[in-house]
């Protein structure tokens, strides 16, 4: 499939939140049930024959697992936007995660600033590092259409006619947000993880702030507050500019509670509205052992 970028005017600000780890909430403010593209067709992947068919990389969700937000930008009700995980295979037999983020304005919002957007991507499942990327937006007078493709076998990351060496792991810019459920959350530490996105490859240090409870249409949370920073280096500017937070659920599933991001446009938060299903229990980690008497 050919990429394509398309832009008729856009802010500045818009456009660094469509190109950078702030897309989780830049992308706009409601999201409707419009009917998904097709599918890309058979996906390839080479085998890697040093991961094993049957591994797979533990993962807080399940396949079906929808979450759904209600966005809010200065007061204003803009709609709702939507998670959501499902299973695919590649052509050679290889299980993926296929993760989309949809989102699209209310009447509203549309009135003044429509948005359509569409992310998604397919994550080998069982490594979690992405194989497909794509991207179909349409923001206020913004226009998009992009594919991003990994080569897992040789270390390669496509985008348009650019080629790029992809270090031992590697996240997207959905999957890296998927990824940090994966990962223990402790205040005062971050996770950290290199990001590919449009050719290059960016540093995601995601520092766990605190912990905080939050309130949602879902439920009352105890949740991990986590402040990501995206960088084209590890001492170069925060491209979110401090401005992204995202709250994870201080549980075995890691939901993402809420988010909020602070835009020329205003901030903007998402709070969740519902899961479908449940995530899995999972067993919790195993105390550390007391230290030896000495």
């Amino acid at each position: 499939m050919k990429s394509s970028a398309r832009s008729t005017a856009s802010s500045p600000e818009v456009r660094r939140g469509a190109g950078g780890f702030a897309l989780f909430l830049a992308i706009g403010l409601a999201v409707a049930a419009s009917p998904p593209p097709p599918s890309p067709g058979p996906l390839l992947l080479a085998a890697r024959p040093f991961l094993p068919k049957d591994s797979v990389y533990r993962a807080p969700f399940v396949a079906g697992e929808t979450l759904v937000y209600g966005l809010d930008w200065l007061g204003i009700e803009g709609g709702e936007m939507t998670l959501s995980a499902s299973r695919e295979t590649s052509s050679d037999g290889i299980d993926l995660h296929r993760l989309v983020l949809t989102a699209e304005s209310n009447a509203v919002v549309s009135t003044f600033y429509p948005v359509r957007t569409r992310y998604e991507t397919w994550v080998d499942v069982r490594d979690f590092q992405p194989v497909r990327f794509e991207k179909h937006a349409r923001e206020g007078r913004y226009e998009s259409d992009e594919v991003e493709e990994f080569d897992l076998t040789q270390r390669v990351g496509s985008w348009r006619e650019k080629r790029t060496a992809l270090p031992d792991r590697v996240e997207d810019l959905i999957s890296s947000f998927y990824f940090l459920r994966t990962q223990p959350l402790v205040p005062g530490e971050a996770v950290q993880v290199d990001v590919y996105s449009r050719g290059n490859i960016y540093k995601l240090s995601a520092a766990v702030l605190g912990r905080e409870r939050v309130e949602t249409g879902a439920g009352t949370f105890e949740t991990f507050k986590v402040q990501p920073q995206l960088r084209e280096s590890e001492t170069g500017e925060d491209r979110n500019r401090g401005k992204l937070l995202l709250w994870f659920s201080d549980d075995d599933r890691r939901l993402p509670v809420m988010a909020r991001t602070v835009l020329g446009i205003g901030a903007v938060t998402a709070r969740l509205k519902s899961v479908t299903p449940p995530g899995p229990t999972l067993a919790p980690p195993a105390p550390a052992a007391p230290p030896a008497p000495g």
